[in-house]
């Protein structure tokens, strides 16, 4: 069964321990200031990640992978993250899925984000060159709203994660506007009436998409 509400998990703040095993430049840099370059620089370093073309694993997970990388524009992705759920019935094989990082973008927002090994990655000479990256094995709750996650984490954009778990666009006022105010409460009641009445059969596929991410969120 779903929840019916989902809890806010308690804030825990990021160490700077964390952010200089990624990146010892930084150790000494204002973190707000990190995340405000980042958000800068996020959604040039997701266009990289959307270039990389990696072969399909075999039943044995590598240490390291060789990626093609096809797009040089900004950072070069520093590790590949072989995702997979927990809740896998005996009788399936387990689905493991491969998404290249960037280890300072998972380090400045992942309080709970296991230790990653060491990557000096190196740009290649011209696109379409192949680069290593190290593998993490990340056991999280759903893997298949990981990308809808990961993708906010480099954007920030509320409309597109909102877009990508919900059957239509939500109004912009329920989440740019104060969400306590009269107006948006009132929004929000039409909105979810509109939801209940024109998409009632997707609703459960929606809800469990919500449910899920908000587990990955947690978790992370």
């Amino acid at each position: 069964t779903l929840p019916r509400y989902l809890s806010r998990p308690a804030f825990r703040k990021i160490s700077k321990e964390t952010i200089t095993a990624v990146a010892p430049e930084l150790a000494d840099t204002d973190f707000n200031y990190i995340r405000d370059g980042l958000q800068c620089l996020g959604p040039e370093m997701l266009q990289v990640l959307a270039g990389v073309q990696a072969e399909p694993i075999s039943n044995v997970l590598p240490k390291e992978l060789s990626v093609v990388v096809n797009d040089l524009s900004s950072d070069m992705p520093t590790h590949m993250l072989a995702v997979y759920s927990r809740q896998v019935s005996a009788a399936m094989k387990r689905r493991v899925t491969l998404f290249p990082i960037h280890n300072i973008i998972l380090a400045s927002h992942c309080v709970n984000l296991p230790s990653l090994p060491t990557s000096n990655v190196a740009p290649p000479e011209s696109a379409g060159s192949y680069i290593p990256v190290p593998v993490v094995p990340l056991c999280i709750p759903a893997s298949e709203v990981f990308p809808q996650l990961s993708t906010f984490l480099y954007t920030k954009r509320i409309d597109h994660l909102l877009a990508s778990l919900l059957p239509c666009p939500a109004p912009q006022p329920l989440y740019r506007d104060d969400p306590i105010s009269e107006s948006v409460l009132s929004l929000l009641q039409q909105f979810a009436n509109k939801l209940a009445t024109t998409y009632a059969q997707a609703l459960l596929a929606h809800a469990i998409a919500v449910n899920g991410l908000w587990r990955n969120a947690c978790a992370f």
